[in-house]
């Protein structure tokens, strides 16, 4: 019987995907490769070189990064000898190549689409100097969007739920997917991880081997003075509020897994390859470490 699943961890940039990611790769037989597109498909300068977060000179990654990226994921079990990948790369030209690969090798295959209440996922953006309007439409809107048109299946997961209540949280979606609980599996910081990539914030939970999981913080009152008005823009944007419904209405709920689901490439499926083709030319410098 095969037990191999690949889960992938797909959500707007801030949506907590790292933790999540890590979280359900606490585990003997799993492994989190974090956002390992970025090696295949690199964009930023600092993807050009695997820095990981574990600091070992006998790091897995010294095998892991000589293969091909159409085979990485069905090789990557076996020199790991693991039954379950955690990606966390969101990228959705990635993500539909990946459930393309696994269906064709027989992996199993699930997609935890994240995402955060409202005012939170403004939050993660205004906080950062992320003008509301381009969260709203270029983030949120753009990405489901483009994720839903894929037609690939997954099970929604609220992160203000997560964080609030980790533990029966997380236990429910293991269950989802069938693979393995263990009371503390959210302390996801005391198991060393090989995570590439992701929230730096994360990666030092982890380099630290000491933490907790973190709330939703106090918002400071520059936020709270624009809530309203966050509220009433996005209460008359249609758009916005369809995508919440459809999100809301799968929230850790079984997927469609037949085996005879069509995942679809729209147009900018093959607008993004192009563009990352450029992006590897030309990567943006990036100012932070790893």
């Amino acid at each position: 019987m095969n037990k191999r699943k690949l889960i992938n961890i797909c959500g707007t940039a801030r949506s907590g995907s790292t933790m999540v990611d890590l979280m359900l790769g606490n585990d003997p037989r799993a492994f989190s490769v974090g956002e390992v597109h970025a090696w295949f498909r690199p964009f930023r300068t600092h993807h050009f070189n695997i820095v990981c977060s574990c600091g070992q000179n006998n790091c897995p990654w010294e095998k892991l990064k000589t293969l091909k990226e159409q085979e990485f994921h069905k090789k990557a079990f076996g020199i790991l000898d693991v039954d379950i990948l955690v990606d966390s790369s969101k990228n959705p030209s990635w993500v539909i190549d990946n459930n393309v690969w696994a269906k064709e090798n027989g992996i199993k295959v699930f997609n935890v689409l994240l995402f955060k209440e409202p005012v939170s996922f403004f939050y993660s953006f205004w906080k950062r100097g992320v003008p509301l309007k381009k969260a709203r439409q270029k983030e949120f809107v753009t990405y489901y969007k483009r994720f839903f048109q894929t037609g690939m299946p997954f099970i929604a997961l609220d992160y203000n739920k997560l964080v609030a209540e980790p533990s029966a949280t997380l236990e429910r979606l293991c269950n989802i997917m069938d693979i393995p609980f263990f009371p503390g599996k959210e302390r996801f910081w005391e198991k060393a991880h090989h995570q590439l990539f992701g929230s730096r914030g994360t990666r030092k939970q982890v380099e630290a081997s000491s933490s907790q999981i973190r709330k939703q913080e106090e918002y400071p009152q520059g936020f709270k003075n624009i809530i309203p008005l966050i509220k009433t823009e996005i209460a008359n944007d249609q758009v916005f509020q369809d995508i919440l419904a459809h999100l809301t209405a799968h929230e850790m709920q079984q997927p469609d897994d037949r085996t005879n689901h069509a995942i679809h490439k729209p147009t900018w499926y093959y607008l993004l390859m192009a563009k990352q083709k450029v992006r590897w030319l030309f990567p943006e410098k990036w100012k932070y470490n790893q």
